[in-house]
């Protein structure tokens, strides 16, 4: 007779996978995590996306300053600077000029989409005043920025 070389099982071994308790639990744990790490990142993203119209804000600076150097006012209208409409480069605001005269010119940039849940700095706005003030605020301050809507 010869020896037995395989595996044995016994009893007391225990049964390989997970238990549904122990699956419950983790999904618990999963899903407080996401409720906390999922709106942490989408105002991440709202401050990321400022960038789009602080971009079309200060091109339409530039544009406005050289439009004033042939004409008697700033432009009244994005279509006299050139712009073929009204979206910021990436899509997520609407530029408008909201105030232009020979003296100053005030233009906002205006939340769409899913950038729209960015109440804080709606809008974002630049104004030009005298002969070379510019004021960047956002929100409801037309003055200043106290929600640093212009940070990086």
């Amino acid at each position: 007779m010869q020896p037995f070389h395989g595996r044995v099982r016994t009893r007391l071994q225990a049964p390989a996978g997970w238990t549904l308790s122990e699956l419950l639990a983790v999904l618990a744990i999963v899903a407080v995590l996401a409720a906390l790490a999922i709106p942490h990142y989408q105002q991440q993203q709202r401050q990321a996306r400022r960038g789009d119209a602080r971009v079309a804000l200060q091109q339409l600076l530039l544009d406005q300053a050289r439009y004033r150097g042939s004409h008697e006012a700033f432009a009244t209208q994005l279509s006299d600077l050139g712009w073929q409409g009204e979206r910021s480069p990436q899509g997520h605001y609407r530029v408008q000029i909201t105030h232009a005269d020979a003296d100053g010119h005030v233009a906002e940039a205006l939340p769409q989409g899913a950038q729209a849940a960015d109440t804080v700095c709606s809008p974002l706005r630049v104004q030009w005043r005298d002969a070379a003030t510019v004021v960047q605020s956002g929100g409801s301050a037309t003055d200043s920025d106290p929600a640093r809507c212009w940070a990086p």
